[in-house]
């Protein structure tokens, strides 16, 4: 069977249990200790022009000034321009971002979205390991690959069941795997499991900027007071974007390596509903509303409710999130604020 013949529906869930070797030792210039970021890190970022890339971007910025940040337009997919990428630019790590994100769109362009997750994934990985053997591989997987998991109505922590429900999750779910078993063979992987991320710039079909634009269009008399909602008992385990990007960053500072093929959950531990965060925009912008159920509207993840256990990443990343929610919330509702002017 073909990787893109891989049917997007639930399967066979699984666990993974085989042990992960740990890193080799590596050369110098493929690490950097916090104190000098200077050393001119070499970082070869895929899916940097989305909404998560573009903060990275910045957080880079701030963080590692003197990174060297290597971009290029080549499709992943296409396995001799991946090649001769990394073999030309040999970076000392990856930052693989790039997907076909969308639950939506996975489910309307199913080919799409195996072929550029799995398939995509794949080749860059294989590419690393060959050209670039003592280079960092961080992969950017997501909490939806949990899936049914999550009706225990527990805490997740990395030993959940891998059980996807939908063909984002599935194709993303067969990536991570397939990144774990790669680590087994010597590429240096990553892999960071991330839940809910919002922040400015992202689209309205994310759940908080749904809600965050719903609200600044009743606040400029754009929408009646009423905020339409699909499924207002669903929870969301949400953090910041600037807060993951931390995360990932942190992921190439570590004094240590971690073992190859670590799976780390990036999430805050906290479940929001959809009822509480549009309750909470509201009172952000001083405005009353009511909030009325579409039955019309989907759940963004088809999940009833999504938490994530973070206390691996904060061990492994000495990473937590720091950004108040209320400062979440007043940098989104101002994106949307800013956006829907005439």
């Amino acid at each position: 069977m073909a990787w893109a013949d891989i049917p997007a529906s639930p399967g066979p869930s699984c666990r993974e249990t085989a042990p992960c070797r740990p890193f080799l030792p590596l050369p110098p210039r493929t690490g950097f200790p916090r104190s000098s970021p200077e050393m001119g890190l070499r970082i070869l970022l895929t899916g940097g022009q989305g909404f998560v890339g573009q903060h990275l971007k910045a957080r880079l910025q701030d963080r590692i000034p003197g990174h060297v940040l290597l971009e290029d337009p080549m499709d992943i997919r296409d396995r001799a321009a991946v090649e001769r990428f990394v073999r030309n630019e040999k970076p000392d790590a990856c930052l693989h971002l790039a997907a076909v994100s969308s639950v939506a769109r996975a489910k309307a362009e199913s080919a799409d979205a195996w072929t550029v997750n799995l398939d995509g994934t794949l080749i860059l990985a294989e590419t690393f390991e060959t050209h670039a053997p003592q280079a960092s591989f961080i992969f950017v997987s997501t909490a939806e690959i949990y899936g049914a998991s999550f009706s225990s109505g527990q805490p997740l922590d990395e030993s959940a069941v891998i059980a996807p429900v939908n063909a984002y999750a599935s194709s993303k779910a067969a990536a991570d795997l397939a990144i774990g078993n790669l680590s087994r063979e010597g590429l240096h992987g990553l892999r960071l499991r991330s839940f809910t991320q919002v922040g400015t710039g992202q689209d309205e079909d994310a759940i908080l900027p749904f809600l965050a634009a719903q609200v600044a269009r009743i606040e400029a008399g754009q929408q009646a007071p009423t905020i339409r909602v699909g499924h207002p008992d669903a929870g969301f385990d949400v953090t910041d974007v600037r807060d993951a990007c931390d995360a990932y960053i942190n992921a190439l500072a570590l004094p240590q390596p971690l073992p190859n093929g670590t799976a780390l959950n990036i999430c805050s531990g906290v479940t929001r509903t959809v009822r509480s965060m549009a309750i909470d925009l509201l009172d952000v912008a001083g405005v009353s509303a009511t909030i009325e159920v579409d039955p019309d509207i989907p759940c963004p993840s088809g999940l009833p409710s999504m938490r994530g256990n973070p206390a691996a990443a904060r061990q492994a990343l000495d990473w937590s999130p720091q950004i108040p929610w209320h400062e979440t919330l007043v940098s989104v509702l101002n994106d949307w604020r800013y956006r829907i002017k005439p």
